[in-house]
């Protein structure tokens, strides 16, 4: 049997059912292997950069007896696939700059399909690039892993490219519904912004981002003091 950590069942929750799905950075393949074995994905795409991981993917969906449904690429990012190939494509456990650049450099245009986006560091610069680049994003859920907050992202590409402000690139879609999840992860946003505002008053700066990282600071502490009220 094949089992997911926090962090893969939470990407693994958003993709739809009856995909043909895409693991960019499949590592062990563990993500294609459940969702075959659980009947979510009917046919998957095991790709990585390096063929060490491949090797090892190979192993678990050989060892599931999933080769006739599932297949192997080495390649950078999404090259070695063609867009009417799949119909979710995961791209998770990489930095945001990293994952932007894999989507620059594919060009897809398809608002059918559906990017599972979990970003390792600068969530906040992976929500902003998205609609820089004419991405919306469709559900986002925030996981904790071995102690860490992350968020994980269903986006779509929509064609309609706009500037998000601070508050939305720093929370996404995560206020409009609590978790204890979101809940720990919007505080670890407050402590972020204190502290770079803090640090900012410290240099002597003099600059309106001061201003701003207390005032949306002050706004997620709103919205977290609602929800403890909610909770009663």
């Amino acid at each position: 049997m094949v089992s997911l950590d926090e962090r893969l069942a939470a990407v693994a929750a958003l993709v739809r059912p009856n995909s043909r799905v895409a693991d960019i950075g499949t590592d062990h393949g563990y993500l294609i292997a459940w969702l075959l074995l659980e009947k979510k994905a009917v046919f998957g795409y095991a790709c990585d950069i390096h063929q060490k991981p491949l090797d090892k993917a190979r192993k678990t969906l050989k060892s599931c007896g999933l080769e006739g449904c599932s297949r192997l690429i080495l390649g950078d990012g999404l090259s070695g696939l063609l867009p009417e190939q799949v119909d979710d494509i995961v791209i998770a456990g990489m930095g945001a700059e990293t994952i932007l650049h894999i989507l620059d450099k594919a060009g897809w245009q398809d608002p059918g399909q559906r990017f599972l986006l979990q970003p390792m560091s600068k969530h906040q610069l992976l929500r902003a690039g998205l609609y820089q680049r004419g991405y919306e994003i469709i559900q986002e859920k925030a996981v904790i892993a071995k102690g860490i907050a992350y968020t994980v992202i269903q986006a779509r590409w929509c064609g309609r490219v706009r500037t998000v402000d601070v508050f939305f690139a720093r929370t996404g879609l995560l206020p409009l519904s609590y978790s204890a999840a979101a809940e720990i992860y919007l505080e670890k946003q407050v402590h972020a912004l204190e502290n770079m505002a803090k640090g900012l008053e410290k240099s002597n700066t003099k600059s309106n981002n001061i201003k701003e990282y207390y005032k949306i600071s002050e706004k997620i502490l709103e919205i977290l003091a609602r929800w403890k009220r909610e909770k009663g």
